[in-house]
């Protein structure tokens, strides 16, 4: 017979624990724009319609794409929901980037659909991942202030449900 879990130790749990789903989701979103741009990059060649400035310019944005969203993996991962806005935002801006070269590059039929997919795909996938990160780090973030403020103020007794919890265990055992 398994034991109904305690609220307040797996509160208490969650303050030692790592966000590690938030920050494994973070860290799928960078793949799947890492493996974005492998397949942009593929479509480069001298004098096409990819080789200008503005490959120039989103060569320089997963730059920082790349930076940012190892911050946010690690930001997540330590119950800190300060970048929560920009994670958003970053999310965000990888759907719309849908919209520039790989739109741009169908409509001008410089790649083709099956291209076009494979890129929409991984920018998809790679923003919703980091959105649903920054979500669920900031859910579980706000969780752990809540648990914090109550031990702070006196309004959870951990070592009065500590006790509780070894005397049932102890009644368990004798049973």
């Amino acid at each position: 017979m398994k034991q109904a879990k305690n609220p307040v130790i797996q509160n208490d749990i969650q303050r030692y624990k790592k966000n590690k789903l938030g920050a494994t989701l973070a860290l799928l979103g960078l793949v799947c724009g890492c493996l974005y741009f492998l397949v942009l990059y593929a479509q480069v060649k001298n004098g096409n319609y990819y080789y200008n400035w503005s490959i120039a310019f989103d060569v320089v944005y997963n730059l920082f794409f790349l930076l940012f969203v190892f911050l946010f993996s690690e930001q997540v991962k330590n119950y800190n929901s300060k970048l929560f806005p920009m994670q958003v935002i970053v999310g965000a801006l990888q759907v719309a980037r849908i919209f520039w070269l790989p739109l741009g590059g169908l409509t001008a039929e410089a790649i083709n659909w099956g291209t076009f997919l494979a890129m929409t795909i991984f920018l998809a996938a790679s923003g919703a991942l980091i959105i649903a990160s920054g979500v669920i780090g900031f859910i579980r973030s706000n969780s752990v202030k809540a648990f914090n403020k109550k031990l702070e103020n006196g309004e959870v007794d951990l070592e009065a449900e500590l006790k509780k919890e070894d005397n049932l265990a102890g009644g368990a055992q004798n049973a």
